[in-house]
């Protein structure tokens, strides 16, 4: 009984994955395809959300990393809309949000794990 309970954890922790980058991707799409200024990429709360649900204990930093790169990355290659420097400052307060979000849901999830 055990491996079939290691097995479905492993299928849930799979799935998780999979939904993460797809909505990862989709995130990046519509940021790289709307104009710098509007803020898209603030849907990368949700896939970060999901990560703090999967039983992987890493999955949540490496979520938060992989979207500050993508906020980064959508900064260089959406087409322009407000000044640079506005768009930069916001992105940047972007990335701090992200690991800030990320940091609560790591202490709440170890605190209901406790």
């Amino acid at each position: 009984m055990p491996r079939i309970a290691m097995k479905l954890e492993t299928l849930t922790d799979h799935t998780f994955m999979m939904v993460i980058v797809v909505l990862s991707v989709i995130v990046l799409v519509l940021d790289l395809l709307t104009p710098l200024g509007l803020v898209i990429w603030t849907l990368y709360i949700i896939p970060l959300g999901l990560a703090s649900w999967c039983s992987m204990g890493s999955l949540l930093p490496i979520t938060a990393g992989v979207s500050s790169g993508l906020v980064i990355l959508g900064y260089f290659y959406s087409p322009p809309g407000l000044s640079y420097e506005y768009v930069a400052i916001n992105r940047t307060l972007g990335i701090v949000m992200l690991w800030a979000v990320t940091f609560f849901l790591w202490a709440t999830r170890d605190q209901a794990a406790a």
